[in-house]
């Protein structure tokens, strides 16, 4: 688990106000859960037989005796919320989005430690190819507006609930078949729940893994095709990977994995899929739902290896404003402080020496942090209630109305 200090968290900050704007602006309303379950909800839905019940959870039995979980994943806690406040009886359909902490105690690697971040979105109550879409393309249309270059989908389809009992069976009559060929944890989810068996990173199970007459057994259906088809109409990249089951057990028809060519072998940045029974796992009514969720971490190192650090010093760096308080006097520290807070009110970020009123001082720390615009109040300010903007990359100064400073520095930035 890693500490997020100044420097480094600026850029989470970006990313998170990134995310609130975008599916804001598509309907989708935050939602905020515990970090707390109890275990069984996550054994309920994510399945005993998945990889994060089986080996990853943090779970343990609290002072008053109750076995529970730091949550490994979002959809099941978003499902036991809705089905406990009834929010379904409220609205035909529900948009959720959600931005926060998951814990699993696997074996870190690449963008993922044992406390891990996410940005998701749940779609409930809503079925068939046109939800399936707007799943898709909510996820391609928020990495190209922050500015995600390179990205492609793979998809599958797990068939219908009807579907998945012979897919199943299918499935385990092939891999029964070779049963000596696989791994000790394979042959244990052979018995439990064979999906799980395309989770296996063993390298002597791979080549069975990859024979599997996925088209014999399961072929594509209907609904999968349509959602192709629009796919491809859109120009999105996809390639169909009949070996992607996701890792939990609630999945059915279309699972997808948005990967980026800026990333190694760990390539996948998002993932997702439709899940129509877990609601009604979990007590609760037959609810189609669809969602995603998108890794933090990766996604940041994609943005920083696709465009390298100039990417957050046009991003971060150009709104950032530097405060230089050159009067010590109340009426100049009140001035300050407003304006301070009318930037922030408006996404700037403010730096700033706090007791510090050498002019030079300012200006030599706003130069190490690379800002480009600080604002100086002195007694003259204060006097004018105006403040003073120095441009230093086009080195100028300005003076603006004490309360127009967000607007004249948007104005500027937008230029």
């Amino acid at each position: 688990m890693e500490d997020l200090i100044p420097g480094a968290v600026e850029k989470w900050q970006w990313l998170e106000r990134k995310a609130r704007t975008f599916f804001e602006s598509r309907g989708y309303k935050e939602i905020r859960t515990p970090i707390l379950e109890y275990t069984d909800l996550f054994v309920r839905s994510v399945g005993e037989s998945s990889d994060i019940v089986h080996k990853e959870m943090f779970s343990f039995e609290d002072r008053g005796g109750r076995h529970v979980t730091m949550r490994p994943e979002m959809t099941a806690s978003v499902a036991r919320s809705v089905i406990e406040k009834g929010l379904l009886t409220q609205a035909k359909s529900l948009r959720f989005y959600y931005v926060g902490p998951m814990f699993r105690a696997e074996r870190p690697q690449a963008g993922r430690k044992r406390q891990f971040h996410q940005i998701g979105i749940e779609l409930l109550n809503e079925s068939g190819p046109e939800a399936d879409m707007e799943a898709v393309a909510a996820i391609c249309d928020f990495m190209t507006f922050i500015g995600v270059k390179g990205l492609r989908l793979r998809v599958n389809d797990l068939g219908s609930e009807s579907d998945q009992t012979k897919t199943a069976e299918g499935l385990r009559n092939y891999f029964g078949q070779s049963k000596d060929r696989l791994c000790q944890d394979c042959q244990w989810r052979l018995e439990k729940n064979v999906l799980r068996i395309f989770d296996c990173k063993n390298g002597s199970c791979q080549p069975v893994i990859d024979a599997a007459p996925w088209d014999e057994i399961a072929p594509l259906g209907g609904e999968f095709q349509t959602v192709a088809e629009a796919m491809t109409r859109r120009g999105i990249r996809y390639e169909i990977s009949r070996r992607l089951v996701r890792g939990l057990d609630y999945y059915n028809g279309l699972v997808f994995e948005a990967a980026s060519d800026a990333l190694g072998a760990q390539d996948a940045v998002a993932g997702g899929g439709r899940y129509d029974r877990l609601y009604r796992d979990l007590g609760g009514a037959q609810v189609p739902c669809i969602g995603f969720s998108i890794g933090m971490e990766r996604l940041l190192s994609v943005l920083e290896k696709q465009e390298g650090e100039g990417f957050w010093e046009r991003e971060i760096r150009e709104k950032t404003v530097y405060l230089a308080l050159l009067d010590p006097q109340d009426s100049a520290v009140a001035l300050r402080n407003r304006a301070g807070l009318d930037l922030c009110n408006r996404n700037f970020k403010v730096e700033m020496l706090a007791r510090e009123t050498s002019l030079s001082k300012h200006l030599k720390k706003a130069n190490q942090l690379g800002l480009r615009f600080v604002v100086m109040i002195g007694p003259d300010e204060v006097n004018k209630n105006k403040l003073t903007v120095k441009d230093m990359t086009a080195k100028t100064q300005t003076e603006v109305e004490a309360g127009k400073i967000a607007d004249y520095l948007e104005g500027v930035t937008l230029r």
